[in-house]
């Protein structure tokens, strides 16, 4: 899927540092990220505030990067009352601006995201 599409289907999407990963069982865990920007979606969001995601606790099953202090770009889903992402939902920041411009000027996007199996 391009980025343009991950855009449209998203609920969310947003750039933030991560500042902490807390364990929730052995499967899932929360990521806390520092909002920086909010490009589609997630009414309530707002630059600066710390954002928890749902995601994998494991590389293996599609878990987002661990690399705090480090800046993401994220396509968000939310259910269940919680957002959700996973590493195919992972963009460069830049490149998300970019996919963000171009969709909201109708032209679309070409720039790449993770890739993973469908």
């Amino acid at each position: 899927m391009r980025p343009a599409e991950y855009l449209q289907r998203a609920d969310a999407a947003v750039v933030g540092r991560l500042i902490a990963v807390t364990p929730r069982g052995q499967l899932r865990a929360d990521y806390r990220y520092r909002l920086k920007r909010v490009y589609g979606g997630g009414d309530g969001l707002k630059r600066g505030q710390i954002l928890v995601v749902r995601s994998a606790r494991q590389t293996a099953a599609c878990a987002l990067p661990r690399h705090r202090q480090k800046t993401y770009g994220l396509f968000l889903a939310y259910t269940g009352q919680r957002w959700t992402a996973g590493i195919c939902g992972v963009i460069a920041p830049r490149r998300l601006w970019a996919v963000a411009r171009s969709h909201s000027a109708g032209a679309g996007g070409s720039a790449g995201v993770s890739s993973c199996a469908s």
